[in-house]
């Protein structure tokens, strides 16, 4: 069993156990009047939430109550790996490649509204514009590039729309301090997937695979959160999916994605609360090519253009604070953010490594 698999496992089972020891301390049932209606000290209505960044389906809201948000993401990349094992240039020139990608980044915002249908029920849309730069060193000059003497970088850029999320979230739970979020989502294939820019083969050429801002397929994003929030402590584990249904008109398919993760966060300050987080995503191959990228000379000499260079599986861990005020004019808004690095990195074939992940947002409710 993965390490993380079993990090999830240990707190889907102690999580129940410590809920029950929670909830039979009467030390710590304190009552509090929200105003609306009384309820005890862990509470999870209101704004308050001390769960993750990362984590967008962890709450529901009040019927008719509104909530939007606007979420900065960026990716950094830099590297290569081969399988498991990190690569140099030279490495990746010994897979018969003549290009070797060096950094990548991929910056998105994101705009989420969520609105709560019933008392139970809250729907839930996003969507985001991504812009990506990538560099690539080469082991020689390429044929068709117009290059000064000595240059041996290239630099492709690509930015659009990605496509379009909406979702169902349903609260399976009763308590105040315990949810059992499901959720359903669909993804609408908004974004481009024909983006232009530099490659290898010239200027206005298609771009690799990983700088198409959307995927061209319709696909379903089941998933299931619990938290468990009492006092100053809270503990969640969330688990999900994006099951593409079919190929996109170019004749691919982006490979299915899974993800797990578990987390643990604590008051630090009144308005103020911490959280470290433990995130494991596996993703299939792409199926079938574009056939303006499966051309011989690019796909046998650019990594980026191989289809059998997506894929594998990661670990991400995360670490990052939620501030949330009681002032009059700032009550209704919420500032969370989070930073993650890779511990653990198999991925399929030559491909680069991912260096860093920053999200961070803020939300208001209405």
């Amino acid at each position: 069993m993965k390490p993380l698999s079993k990090l999830f496992l240990l707190i889907c089972c102690s999580v129940p156990l410590y809920s029950y020891g929670q909830n039979t301390d009467k030390d710590q049932q304190t009552v509090i009047n929200t105003g609306n209606k009384t309820c005890g000290s862990g509470c999870c209505c209101g704004m308050e939430t001390q769960t993750p960044s990362g984590i967008m389906t962890d709450h529901i809201h009040n019927k008719g109550e509104w909530m939007a948000t606007c979420t900065y993401m960026d990716t950094r990349m830099k590297g290569n790996h081969i399988g498991a094992t990190p690569a140099n240039d030279n490495m990746v020139y010994r897979e018969n490649y003549m290009m070797a990608p060096e950094t990548m980044n991929m910056q998105m915002h994101m705009a989420m509204l969520m609105y709560g249908l019933t008392n139970k029920l809250t729907l839930m849309g996003m969507a985001g514009f991504t812009s990506d730069n990538m560099m690539m060193n080469m082991a020689t000059n390429m044929p068709g590039m117009n290059m000064t003497p000595g240059n041996t970088t290239m630099q492709s850029l690509s930015s659009g729309f990605t496509d379009t999320k909406i979702y169902g979230l349903y609260n399976l739970s009763g308590k105040e301090s315990q949810r059992i979020i499901a959720s359903m989502g669909a993804s609408i294939p908004t974004g481009t997937f024909k983006a232009t820019g530099v490659t290898m083969l010239g200027e206005n050429q298609r771009l690799p695979y990983d700088m198409q801002p959307g995927t061209g397929s319709f696909s379903i994003i089941p998933g299931i959160t619990y938290v468990h929030q009492y006092n100053r402590y809270s503990l969640g584990v969330d688990a999900g999916a994006d099951i593409k249904l079919s190929g996109n008109t170019l004749g691919y398919k982006q490979g299915n994605v899974y993800q797990a993760s578990a987390w643990a966060s604590r008051r630090l300050l009144p308005f103020v609360s911490g959280s470290i987080r433990a995130e494991e995503i596996v993703s299939d191959k792409i199926t079938g090519s574009d056939p303006a990228i499966a051309i011989p000379v690019y796909e046998t000499n650019d990594p980026t253009a191989n289809t059998a260079n997506y894929g594998g599986k990661m670990v991400n861990i995360y670490a990052g604070p939620n501030f949330h005020f009681d002032q009059p004019v700032l009550k209704n808004f919420q500032l969370h953010c989070e930073y993650g690095v890779p511990v653990y990195q198999n991925l399929n074939g030559t491909q680069m490594s991912e260096h860093s992940n920053l999200v961070a947002g803020l939300m208001y409710k209405f």
